[in-house]
């Protein structure tokens, strides 16, 4: 029974509930689910810590949703919310830069990987048939000069139809892509799924992998796989017009800002023209989009190549190829625009991999949140920096609901 706030408190110290335990009680309600990320070592020394780990994320997320990019920068919004954040979270001050710094550099981003992963598939139970856009992204601005001048570079798993990131992986500064995908591969779940993966991710062990995790996948062919993309491009080339093997579609012609566009789309299960069928054994289909783009009068025409581990329909293919795309200007494009994540400089020990989670967890929240109605992502992040009390409701309401 839920105590009164005239009642004596629950602890026996008997004071009246309100002048005792009552705002306790109400943080640890409010932030519960945040539990599960407490779970994750922390790897501060305990004698002298002054936050919790779950207090920190929450005065993090609230930085990134009013647009402040480092610690130094956050640091100082929180100072300057300072009454605000005592009362929330019940601490006696917020934390420096050297505190935010100094935690998120060390915090094992593989465990924070993980719990948000199982966080995503709560979210999204059933993911059969979905389509699963794989592609890494740059964080320029935290280039760090003292070693070389390496770029940190993230990969990403991206929910299309849904619209949320459900996986993530930092690309070694001595590797690429290409060892970084059987990692982030092996983080989610992706059975029954469809992988789509620009060029780069077009090899065989990749290929194999995402069949060994019962997965399928739509695999862009370029000239990096020169004999598979010259194998491709000779077959249809030859046979579009006059193989019953291949299935085509054509689409209607779209004209959008001044450019007219048409797709022609063709699918077919005859790989007898893969040279190297050894090497490529996973392959049951092969595809082909070729793109007609008038502008200004002037016709181009681009034509690209797919490689398949199944047969499937034609719809389905022209939307794997399409929502690939969805991952550059539905997550990409949202994480430096309005996330600033290019602009972060961030970079000592885990701090690049751990605040690109953070950002994830914060575009997942504002993707999911429904309670503007139909606003877009820009307009939401409005409604949250002018009105904190909407960002209490997307943390402390709307996970609720998720988690149910």
């Amino acid at each position: 029974m839920e105590l009164g706030r005239n009642e004596a408190c629950h602890c026996g110290l008997g004071k009246k509930y309100k002048y005792c335990c009552l705002f306790q009680d109400e943080k640890a309600q409010r932030i519960s689910l945040f539990d599960k990320y407490a779970v994750i070592s922390d790897p501060r020394d305990n004698r002298g810590k002054r936050y919790l780990l779950k207090d920190l994320l929450i005065m993090v997320i609230y930085g990134i949703l009013n647009d402040y990019d480092d610690f130094d920068s956050l640091a100082f919004f929180l100072k300057q919310k300072e009454s605000y954040f005592k009362n929330l979270l019940l601490i006696e001050k917020t934390p420096s830069h050297d505190c935010l710094s100094d935690l998120f550099s060390v915090m094992n981003p593989k465990e924070f990987m993980d719990i948000f992963v199982e966080w995503v598939r709560e979210i999204v139970e059933k993911k059969t048939g979905a389509i699963i856009a794989i592609d890494g992204k740059a964080v320029k601005s935290a280039r760090d000069k003292i070693n070389g001048g390496n770029t940190p570079y993230i990969l990403s798993a991206y929910l299309s139809e849904v619209g949320i990131s459900i996986g993530q992986s930092e690309v070694d500064k001595k590797s690429n892509e290409i060892t970084a995908i059987p990692e982030l591969l092996k983080l989610i779940d992706i059975e029954g799924c469809f992988i789509t993966i620009d060029a780069m991710g077009t090899q065989e062990d990749i290929a194999r992998k995402i069949v060994e995790a019962k997965g399928h996948y739509v695999l862009k062919v370029k000239k990096n796989q020169r004999k598979l993309y010259e194998d491709l491009r000779n077959y249809f080339h030859a046979n579009t017009e006059k193989s019953n093997k291949i299935m085509s579609m054509v689409t209607n012609t779209k004209v959008k800002h001044g450019r007219k566009e048409q797709r022609e789309y063709y699918v077919t299960s005859d790989v007898e023209c893969i040279t190297h069928k050894s090497k490529w054994n996973t392959v049951s289909a092969i595809g082909m989009v070729r793109v007609f783009r008038e502008t200004n009068g002037t016709l181009e025409i681009g034509e690209h190549f797919y490689i398949m581990d199944t047969h499937i329909s034609l719809d389905m293919f022209a939307k794997t190829t399409r929502s690939h795309w969805n991952i550059e200007c539905g997550l990409h494009w949202r994480l430096d625009v309005i996330l600033n994540e290019d602009r972060s400089r961030n970079r000592i020990g885990h701090s690049i991999a751990n605040l690109s989670a953070i950002r994830k967890i914060v575009f997942n929240l504002v993707q999911i949140d429904n309670s503007f109605g139909k606003l877009s992502f820009k307009k939401k992040m409005t409604m949250y920096r002018t009105n904190f009390h909407n960002i209490e409701r997307l943390l402390f309401h709307v996970i609720a609901t998720l988690s149910c």
